[in-house]
């Protein structure tokens, strides 16, 4: 019985995954043929939006007319002519990187094991000297006379 069970189960499993892996490749798919018919639109235009309703090519109209009333220009074409700011990208370096670099994994390694060793001497001498301690503490509470109760 737990056998038959164990099978279905697994064999369910399997089947899933395998529909799951056409699902992916179908999404994949039309992926990929969504962005060919893109590149296919934009191989002939150049500076024309792709897939651009009258009413959206209206709206950019008013926004350069907008624009080119706001800074004195001549007409909206000038608007395009209009210096922009190009910033640069930053040099990212990784902070994992910096740390370790021009160190392999043997001299990592290394190191850590020097740390362990150091870390487990310091130890070993703390509880030493704290069973030192407690040694000395228990000498010197035996040396103190204590009182009993019944000889008073």
């Amino acid at each position: 019985m737990l056998l038959k069970v164990g099978f279905s189960s697994g064999y369910r499993m399997a089947s899933t995954g395998m529909q799951r892996i056409k699902s992916d490749t179908l999404v994949k798919d039309l992926f990929l043929r969504k962005i060919k018919e893109f590149e296919a639109k934009i191989a002939g235009k150049e500076d024309i939006l792709v897939d651009a309703t009258p009413e959206t090519l209206r709206s950019l109209d008013d926004q350069l007319l907008r624009l080119a009333n706001k800074y004195h220009l001549e007409n909206k074409e000038m608007v395009k002519e209009l210096p922009t700011k190009c910033f640069e990208m930053p040099s990212l370096q990784s902070a994992v990187s910096v740390l370790f670099e021009g160190k392999s994994l043997d001299d990592l390694n290394k190191e850590l094991a020097e740390e362990i060793k150091e870390y487990t001497s310091s130890r070993q001498k703390k509880l030493a000297e704290q069973e030192e301690a407690q040694v000395h503490m228990q000498k010197s509470l035996d040396q103190v006379p204590t009182k009993d109760p019944k000889s008073r």
